[in-house]
């Protein structure tokens, strides 16, 4: 389990307009999928406010997109593009 994950959480339901309880482990599972694979991608997360809104959007997005086959907006894309760009070359345990 993951920190990030962790604070992710609340910031998730409150963009998907969720109040209730019913969703929080698949939210929470969702989260901590999604800051896997961008690790597996190069992009590795740091416990920062930036982060946490870059997993916190994508973690939306797949939630959102689930059923459906289309592309990821230009502006998430642009997002962790720049972020996997901050990191390259770099060993990520390096902070």
């Amino acid at each position: 389990m993951s920190v990030l994950s962790d604070k992710a959480l609340p910031l998730i339901k409150q963009r998907l307009n969720r109040n209730d309880t019913r969703l929080d482990v698949y939210l929470k599972v969702i989260a901590e999928s999604a800051e896997l694979e961008l690790k597996r991608k190069g992009i590795y997360l740091q416990d920062d406010v930036d982060d946490l809104m870059i997993l916190v959007d994508y973690a939306v997005w797949r939630y959102q997109n689930r059923d459906q086959t289309g592309t990821m907006p230009l502006w998430l894309k642009t997002r962790l593009k720049e972020r996997w760009i901050s990191f390259k070359g770099r060993d990520p345990d390096d902070t």
